[in-house]
């Protein structure tokens, strides 16, 4: 890895496309984020061109690092990089020097033609392809044409057809700086003094906005690098990573038409639309969904659950990549098989996480999502794969009828989910290894019913009963798993004699006990009688969440009806409810309400819910005890640290005078190894090596930590120093160098804290020090950001 510190005028006045390969991932920079802050850099650089002689800054500023991997010249076409690393920074620019020069053209400045070479290669037709300095991956090729074509914010509305407010993300880019340049230059100067403000920004871009530009050299793979980079803090999803690994493989084939390939097939998961943002995500594929406790994107989701059905292994979805990469390696499936199948399953995939209709599928989904349980999902997406021939409509339903027996009633008796994903992959492959002539529902219902251990076992009918009667089934932190099995009872109750009319999508549980009714209203019965340790409050308490005691009612009648006496709150329940679930009230509803009634209602409702959620019979049906977790193992790791105290303080020193005096700031102590400005617009974390002469691989070792990140990321400008004892010399990274390095490092991490920490080596590399990147099987050269410590404030070098 070759770095260069570059101007933007430099890196953009060559003739060269800087091209974003289709597999990364669209433009998802904002106005808060990074336009605002990108803004007042160059805007900060503009005055001080202005407040000095020659329109030339005293201190350039440093906007960050880009990785390219540059492409042998062919043919007659113009120079041509690949963007590993730093496409978002790259396009940001872009617009924002197509926006000064369109505002350029608007005030007839003089340098108008200075500004359009930075946006166009000369050489090439002007509006074809390879005139674009940069060229953006495929999702924003069309946008960014146009963007860089409009001539003016009122022609890039216009030719959008949309409101300022209502512009995509690339435009929007486009329309800030436009206002903040217009802002800048000012209107109540003369024609000179605009010039004049436009030739400082211009400087900027020309003599102190730099770039650290990493060229990748023969040896470096671009794959590797690409797995483990950020984008200004906004890591890659697995779903990134996998669609660069499956188009750059496509992309060295010349027999593969990539583009076609990700028109055709992939194209879909990063474009498809929804008419309303989901928190703000208007993407489809990359809306969140819960899964757990965590919510991930769908993309993400889909292929994990993917890949479980097609590896038949439980999965850890955080090293997704990893796992998709080492199965993909093993497959002798061409490119586009592999797509087209993904394309199959995601609309299954689709049916289970955006149910529609009331078909059986849909049925199943909304009770699955209501439940957070996804674990069945490798499952589903095999059997839902499966071709009419293999499996019938019937058995395939009969296959989901017993899963949702089997989910639903383990559920009503509170038996644990913890071993659900290796079941479940279990009977997956059953049902992948399972003979031509078998019958799948027969392999799916004897492997449901099976087990008698607590983890897997069916609950029998007995079982079933006493948890319904008994168990709470409503919980106030999750009250949608009761409105769905309420739910399913009211579709249940329901006969041809009833209108067919739709349930409508908010009902919310109502307690017929009310949980807050006056004892007077609600007394407790004294003639029942009571297990011995328990009270009548305590029966009440037990009894209230249960199926017997719960309705549904809408949210406005809930409201009115929810605490009255029982006599008031019928009548309004029979007059306003239409629900079969409440017809037995417009009857002869009792004049009371209490426990005995609730256990009398509850296996009424019962018989609907063994209807619903039936379950074949055993001779050996029993209950069986639950077991719980046991806690995990913990182990220490050792620590090592310098002795002399003194002698780390003085080198310290050392390294914090060299970089205050090229920085031209005062620093002063922020802790230990920490060093800040007074207004904190720059901080430092210094770090020191000994020489290990018995380690001529690595022979200087530091470590970083995630706080040091934080701690760094936290002012406007952030240095990683690190110092070597037995030299006179120290290095100082800047943070935006240093952060996409780090996932190229190896790292520890603590058993008894958890903690993580990256190894930092340096070693002699081609007659100089080099940062070393395992993960990359590279190296970077540190030398570009070297200070010399003086002879006057570097300590004499000793054995530590």
């Amino acid at each position: 890895m070759k770095p260069d510190k570059l101007t933007i005028h430099d890196l953009f006045q060559k003739e060269r496309r800087y091209v974003v390969p289709l597999y990364q991932r669209a433009y998802v920079w904002n106005e808060e984020g990074q336009w605002e802050p990108l803004w007042e850099d160059i805007e900060r650089q503009a005055e001080a061109c202005l407040e000095s002689e020659g329109l030339v800054a005293k201190r350039s500023h440093f906007l960050g690092a880009i990785v390219l991997n540059v492409s042998k010249i062919v043919g007659a076409g113009v120079a041509r990089s690949e963007v590993i690393d730093g496409q978002q920074r790259l396009t940001t620019l872009q617009i924002f020097i197509a926006a000064l020069r369109d505002f350029s053209g608007m005030a007839g400045s003089h340098h108008l033609a200075k500004l359009k070479r930075l946006t166009v290669n000369e050489d090439e037709k002007l509006g074809s392809d390879g005139s674009f300095k940069v060229w953006p991956t495929n999702a924003d090729r069309a946008l960014f044409k146009t963007v860089l074509s409009a001539g003016s914010p009122e022609s890039l509305l216009k030719s959008l057809g949309v409101a300022a407010g209502k512009a995509p993300r690339l435009a929007s880019a486009y329309l800030y700086f436009s206002r903040q340049i217009a802002t800048f230059v000012g209107s109540d100067i003369d024609e000179d003094g605009r010039d004049h403000r436009i030739l400082a920004l211009l400087q900027a871009l020309r003599t102190s906005l730099q770039l650290v530009v990493i060229e990748l050299e023969d040896g470096d793979d671009p794959q590797v690098i690409f797995e483990t980079l950020n984008a200004r803090g906004q890591p890659l999803l697995p779903s990134d990573l996998i669609r660069n690994y499956i188009f750059l493989n496509a992309s060295h084939d010349a027999s593969i038409d990539a583009d076609a390939l990700y028109d055709g097939y992939w194209r879909i998961f990063d474009d498809e639309r929804v008419e309303k943002p989901v928190n703000g995500e208007t993407r489809f594929w990359h809306i969140e969904e819960r899964q757990g406790r965590l919510k991930r994107p769908r993309i993400d989701l889909f292929l994990f659950h993917y890949l479980v059905m097609q590896t038949e292994h439980d999965l850890n979805i955080g090293q997704l990549f990893s796992e998709f990469r080492d199965w993909r390696a093993r497959s002798d499936d061409t490119v586009e098989a592999l797509l087209q199948d993904l394309r199959f399953h995601s609309a299954n995939f689709r049916s289970l996480i955006e149910p529609s209709g009331d078909g059986r599928v849909a049925l199943l989904a909304r009770r699955l999502k209501s439940l957070d349980n996804s674990t069945v999902y490798p499952l589903l997406l095999y059997v839902l794969g499966l071709s009419a021939e293999r499996l019938s409509v019937v058995q395939r339903d009969r296959i989901l009828d017993d899963l949702e027996s089997w989910l639903i009633r383990r559920f009503v008796c509170q038996l644990t989910n913890k071993s659900y994903n290796r079941f479940f992959v279990a009977l997956l492959a059953k049902l992948k290894r399972a003979g031509d002539d078998v019958d799948l529902a027969d392999v799916v219902r004897e492997e449901l019913s099976r087990s008698r251990e607590v983890t897997a076992r069916w609950p029998s009918d007995e079982e079933f009963l006493a948890a319904w009667l008994t168990k709470p089934l409503y919980a106030k932190s999750r009250p949608d798993r009761s409105v769905m099995v309420l739910r399913a009872i009211e579709r249940q109750i329901r006969t041809k004699r009833n209108e067919n009319v739709g349930l409508p999508e908010w009902l919310s549980v109502e307690h017929l006990l009310p949980q807050k009714g006056e004892l007077e209203d609600y007394p407790i019965p004294t003639d029942l009688e009571l297990p011995e340790g328990e009270t009548g409050e305590r029966r009440r308490e037990r009894l209230i969440h249960t199926a017997g005691n719960l309705t549904l009612l809408t949210t406005e009648l809930n409201a009115s009806a929810s605490n009255g006496a029982w006599p008031t709150k019928t009548k309004k329940i029979a007059i306003d409810s239409d629900l079969r679930l409440n017809a037995w009230l417009r009857v002869e509803p009792p004049s009371t309400w209490a426990e005995h009634d609730i256990i009398a209602r509850g296996r009424e409702l019962f018989e609907f819910a063994r209807t619903i959620w039936p379950r074949p019979q055993s001779d050996t049906d029993e209950e069986l005890p639950s077991s719980d977790d046991e806690p995990d193992d913990a182990a220490e790791k050792g620590v090592w640290r310098f002795t002399d105290a003194e002698l780390l303080q003085k080198t310290r020193a050392a390294m914090t005078q060299a970089l205050a005096t090229r920085e031209g700031v005062s620093l002063m102590s922020d802790g230990v190894a920490r060093r800040k400005t007074a207004d904190g617009a720059m901080r430092v974390a210094l770090s020191i090596s000994k020489l290990y002469e018995d380690r001529p691989d690595f022979p200087y070792w530091y470590a970083y930590h995630p706080d040091q990140d934080e701690y760094l990321g936290g002012a406007e400008k952030g240095f990683f120093v690190l110092g070597c004892m037995d030299r006179d010399e120290a290095f100082a990274i800047p943070l935006d160098v240093m952060r996409p390095l780090v996932g190229l490092l190896n790292s520890t991490t603590r058993e008894d804290s958890g903690r993580v920490h990256y190894h930092v080596h340096l070693a002699e590399r081609d007659g100089a020090l080099a940062l070393l990147l395992p993960k990359a099987s590279s190296h970077l050269s540190v030398a570009p950001f070297r200070l010399s410590l003086t002879p006057a404030s570097q300590p004499e070098a000793v054995s530590v």
